[in-house]
């Protein structure tokens, strides 16, 4: 067996480059430092060739093997290089264009190995750090929505097309510790010459866990979210087992050497700490296509639990390497994307996707996932064309007829009614249907439970998640949308539990840190977390997620002035709206014009001129929108704004009304309360007192991720029903009910 070594780290300049774990760093404090996967590999191998003039096409073909692709995507990425790198426009320290023929890496690089006791030392700093860092992922991805429409927007991109999967419904931890089995595999080790081939080891992973999760209905299987924690802080099989109440434990590692592969895996009795089983898999990459269901079978029968053959789903398999070379770079490229990532991330797995189906049309799993992507991209408002629907309904069409009983593709239908359509109760019988074909993906399992959620079935979407959090408690996203779901059924004690939970295990995630602060306010009006959160965490938010951060909390906090300097200091016209469960459902609306914000500041701070000229802009965005059967809803709650800025209170009645009968309550009850509370500050404003109480008093009795907080203090209530009687026995009643939450 070759020796084992420590993986290559290159220093350069201030940077770290960690060839092992694919990361660039900072080398004072080790923090990462974002690329996407192709701006990494573009600068492994301008690296790797320092000091030589790489002409463009080698580069190309370098970074995108076997995919065709405009010479844009590469200075796409070495523009996304030199900003990570700091360089300026004119002083480039590290990569030097030469105009018409390539690029050359120029600063010295010390190439640090296992044998050198600065790398060993470096390594292990790494190792130590990137638990913090696979923790914080989602850090800034998921917290620009309104308050407890906090952290499920970007999060649910998740359900896209993760293969992550665990038990099927019926599991759970506890089946484990009364005698049940349940399985913990650890990410699989590297060991391939190519350090760009640690793609095929974790897709390779993937692939197994997915086949046991899905075709051993007895076995629980911890999912790969949680597993991928242990990947850098290594512990005992001992300590995982106890933390995971696993039975057993898999480990195994991968080298790939150009078309030639092995795998070798060892099952482990983790109460014994005692080997059961190992075995080496030598393979041609084409033969290598089935490995994950072979291996997954033979653990199966190492195991006595019943083993379902794919074939028996009517699942056709690739029998094209290239094309499973390019779907398992998909799968680990997917890993990048999130609700603030750049579209070029989206891109890049598009393309992926896109080139393994033009190798392999007949690869039914691929359809599924580029579907469920394409989705997640509708989802998200990155592109709410009709060319991207049909492309959608496109690859649907294509899986279902190659695998109508697949459980990803019954899967990426359920995200289909439930993104695009909104027909909640189809989408609910697609999942359900996918479940009892063997799915089991936390994700996709969650989406299930925001589904139930959106139907106004809160509590069953608990009974989800709390099943979620026994059998994957590593995975930020189900701590996060499980407290999240607890706030809007009322249950915010539950809610910081899982919170604390959650933070005990990642004591820096962002993430957790907004929702605390804003779960604390929202039930009990104290606002100070909120605002410590927005301090120490608010440099790593994205420029989006700031914004509309600042807008509800310095709202809340009446500093309406220096929220007017602040939007006034942004020159975006528009924002792609964040859209989630939890958050109003705003899928496939598209953008809302910064003049939105700037209009209800101004009647904040009675500035009714500037107010009128908000108002022109927010109806001239409104008129400039082509309106489609997704996005109608929100833009009547647009034109009801934009015409309340503008004094035209009667067509502002007229559009808010509108808005809710195109979202009613049996459609979408987040969608609906969404609209309803825009009304709501319609009528408020409008004069119509009776008929915004009315709603608000509606909104309230029903799950909702707004708290007391929200219509005791919210401004844009307070304000215009300062004087109302009904209002202010509501308002008294709601700060008497925070007055006794004690969190």
């Amino acid at each position: 067996m070759d020796d084992l070594r420590a993986p290559e780290v290159y220093e350069f300049g201030e940077f770290l480059l960690d060839t092992g774990q694919r990361l660039l760093r900072t080398r004072v404090d080790g923090e990462p430092i974002a690329l996407t996967s192709k701006a990494f590999e573009t600068l492994l191998y301008l690296v790797e060739h320092r000091g030589e003039l790489v002409d463009k096409t080698t580069l190309m073909k370098a970074v995108w093997p076997n995919v065709v692709i405009e010479e844009n995507n590469l200075n796409q990425a070495i523009s996304a290089l030199r900003k990570a790198l700091g360089e300026s426009p004119v002083d480039h320290r590290f990569i030097v264009t030469v105009p018409g023929r390539g690029y050359r890496f120029v600063a010295p690089v010390r190439p640090l190995d296992g044998n050198d006791p600065t790398a060993t030392t470096v390594v292990a700093e790494q190792r130590a750090a990137v638990t913090e860092h696979a923790a914080s992922t989602i850090n800034w991805r998921v917290w620009a929505i309104p308050p407890i429409a906090v952290l499920l927007a970007a999060a649910l991109w998740f359900a896209w097309g993760g293969k992550r999967d665990v038990a099927p419904a019926d599991s759970s931890a506890t089946a484990a510790q009364a005698g049940g089995l349940r399985i913990a595999i650890l990410p699989f080790e590297n060991l391939s010459p190519d350090p760009a081939n640690a793609y095929f080891a974790d897709g390779l992973h993937e692939e197994i866990l997915t086949s046991l999760a899905r075709q051993a209905p007895a076995l629980a299987v911890v999912s790969r979210t949680t597993m991928m924690s242990y990947r850098l802080a290594p512990k005992t099989v001992r300590e995982v087992a106890e933390e995971l109440s696993a039975t057993h434990i898999l480990e195994g590692t991968v080298r790939r050497e150009a078309q030639n592969v092995r795998l070798t895996v060892q099952l482990i009795d983790a109460k014994n700490d005692r080997q059961l089983w190992s075995q080496n898999y030598d393979r041609t990459l084409i033969n290598a296509l089935t490995l994950q269901s072979e291996v997954a079978a033979q653990v199966a029968a190492q195991l006595s639990v019943q083993f379902t053959s794919g074939q028996q789903l009517g699942v056709p398999e690739t029998r094209n390497p290239q094309a499973y070379d390019l779907y398992l770079k998909a799968l680990v490229a997917r890993q990048g994307v999130s609700a603030f990532a750049p579209i070029e991330v989206f891109r890049e797995v598009d393309d992926l996707l896109s080139a393994t189906l033009e190798l392999d049309p007949a690869f039914a799993t691929a359809y599924a996932q580029r579907a469920s992507f394409r989705g997640a991209m509708f989802a998200f408002n990155y592109d709410t064309s009709e060319k991207l629907v049909n492309s959608i309904r496109d690859d649907l069409k294509f899986a279902r007829r190659l695998a109508p009983q697949d459980p990803m593709v019954l899967a990426a239908q359920a995200n289909y009614w439930s993104w695009v359509e909104r027909d909640l109760p189809r989408a609910l019988a697609s999942y359900e249907e996918a479940e009892s074909k063997g799915l089991g993906d936390p994700i996709y399992i969650a989406g299930e439970a925001a589904i139930l959620a959106r139907m106004n079935r809160t509590e069953d979407a608990v009974r989800i998640y709390e099943r979620l959090l026994a059998l994957d408690p590593g995975n930020l996203f189900i701590v996060t949308a499980a407290a999240v779901t607890y706030n809007m059924s009322r249950r915010p004690v539950e809610a910081m539990r899982t919170v604390n939970e959650g933070l005990r295990r990642f004591p820096e995630n962002a993430t957790l840190h907004f929702l605390r602060g804003q779960t604390i306010f929202l039930h009990t009006g104290q606002i100070d977390a909120w605002g410590a959160a927005l301090v120490r965490y608010g440099s790593a938010a994205s420029p989006l997620a700031m914004l509309d951060q600042q807008f509800h909390y310095l709202r809340f906090k009446h500093q309406y002035a220096e929220l007017q300097s602040l939007l006034n200091a942004s020159s975006e016209p528009a924002i792609r709206v964040l859209a989630g469960s939890g958050g109003g459902g705003f899928f496939g609306v598209g953008q809302l014009p910064t003049a939105h914000y700037r209009g209800w500041v101004a009647l904040l701070l009675g500035q009714s001129s500037e107010a009128s000229r908000q108002g022109r802009e927010v109806l001239a965005f409104v008129g400039a929108q082509k309106e489609t059967p997704w996005n109608a809803w929100f833009l009547r709650i647009l034109e009801s704004h934009g015409q309340l800025f503008l004094g035209d209170h009667g067509r502002a009645i007229t559009a808010a009304g509108s808005a809710m009968e195109l979202m009613p309550q049996e459609r979408d009850i987040e969608g609906w309360q969404s609209a309803a509370t825009a009304a709501a500050q319609v009528y408020a404003w409008s004069g119509k007192l009776d008929a915004s109480m009315t709603l608000m008093e509606q909104i309230s009795a029903l799950p909702s991720r707004f708290g007391p907080a929200w219509f005791a203090r919210d401004p844009l209530f307070a304000v215009p029903l300062a004087g109302d009687p009904r209002y202010r026995s509501f308002a008294a009643r709601l700060e008497e009910q925070m007055r006794l939450t004690h969190l």
